[in-house]
């Protein structure tokens, strides 16, 4: 698949750090990495699903990665929501757009991107959805991917005259691995004029990114930005924060110095490990080219024993010698039970949702801004 230089995917970096843009550039991705070929199995199983084509542990995705179980039940989980949304509606997801190219020149006239999935409940009612694999939480409120998408596909309303105050948006992450207190899938609803300032800001960002002169700027996005190993910058950044960590200071810290300098910290913290991760690719892949790096070396862990033959197969031979090879039968999940049929009262006696541990969280106001307040 062909990708924008300004994709929407790395929106919230370019917004950050505009100098990121031509600077990961230079530094494409070589090769495939087990997580990013699990991804990308993961979205063609769920658009098959979306498509109305059945998918099955053990099919072999195009890009040759198995369908595991999680693959499948990550797929109905979206595909599951996705019907629920269009049902009062009369329609299927087949009448969406299902990973479909959108030119988005409100951003920049180079920018376009492939949402997931786009639907249109009616004239003024918007509907979008991100579906990510991954392990790391991802929010939607206010999510810089997600604004992009929605300013592509309001475009043609746009240039319409349509006034997009009477546009109402909802966008969806679906998340089927991310164990979050918010769930595995997660919905932002707004006006569409509630985003332009966050448009704008995009667009500034854009543009600038591909002006003479971009500025580089350090902070949580530096984490997966491709050229950290090679960013002067970051690596600055990273030498003041280990000088700081060697400043002298007193214990008993009042309320105001303690949250001051624990965001410095945390803040810290990341771009060292920003910096260290980048290093560490640029390490492992010159050592696999043959280098020598002082210090380091690579080894190969042993990996997890898999059945090479299929399951019938291993079950057939186990049975030869009076062997029950099959794992234990165990239900499904309260939520995947919930979205096949059983009745949600029934969760009352069957099943519990246990508080999770306290943690602390940095507090921007996003949260507070969601629950009582428009974007602008």
């Amino acid at each position: 698949m062909t990708h924008s230089i300004l994709a929407p995917s790395s929106s919230a970096r370019r917004i950050q750090c505009p100098g990121s843009t031509l600077l990961e550039a230079a530094y494409p991705e070589t090769e495939t990495t087990p997580e990013a070929a699990e991804g990308e199995a993961a979205h063609w199983a769920a658009a098959e699903m979306l498509s109305g084509r059945l998918v099955d542990i053990g099919q072999i995705a195009p890009n040759g990665v198995v369908l595991t179980q999680e693959m499948v039940e990550g797929a109905d989980l979206y595909y599951d929501d996705v019907v629920a949304e269009l049902k009062p509606y009369g329609a299927t997801p087949q009448q969406g757009a299902i990973e479909q190219r959108v030119a988005i020149p409100r951003v920049h006239p180079q920018s376009f991107g492939t949402p997931d999935y786009a639907v249109w409940l009616r004239l003024g009612s918007l509907l979008v959805y991100d579906y990510k694999f991954g392990h790391r939480f991802v929010e939607v409120y206010e999510n810089p991917q997600l604004i992009e998408y929605v300013a592509g596909l309001l475009d043609g309303l746009v240039k319409q005259g349509y006034d997009d105050r009477n546009i109402d948006v909802t966008v969806k992450i679906v998340q089927p691995r991310a164990y979050h207190r918010s769930g595995p899938i997660r919905a932002w609803s707004f006006k569409a004029s509630d985003i332009r300032a966050h448009i704008n800001i995009a667009s500034t960002a854009a543009h600038e990114a591909l002006g003479p002169e971009p500025r580089q700027c350090v902070g949580p996005e530096c984490r997966d930005c491709r050229a950290r190993h090679a960013c002067v910058t970051l690596q600055r950044a990273a030498m003041r924060e280990l000088d700081e960590a060697g400043r002298e200071q007193p214990l008993d810290l009042p309320p105001a110095a303690l949250g001051l300098e624990l965001k410095m910290l945390r803040d810290g913290i990341r771009r060292l490990e920003a910096r260290a991760s980048g290093l560490e690719e640029q390490a492992l892949a010159q050592i696999k080219r043959g280098a020598s790096i002082p210090g380091w070396r690579v080894e190969h862990g042993a990996g997890r024993q898999r059945w090479a033959k299929p399951a019938a197969d291993v079950l057939a031979v186990g049975a030869m010698f009076g062997l029950d090879l099959a794992k234990p039968t165990e239900p499904i999940t309260p939520v995947q039970a919930v979205a096949k049929g059983l009745p949600e009262q029934m969760l009352t006696a069957l099943a519990e949702t246990p508080r999770g541990g306290a943690a602390l969280e940095r507090d921007d106001g996003s949260k507070a801004r969601a629950i009582f307040g428009r974007t602008t």
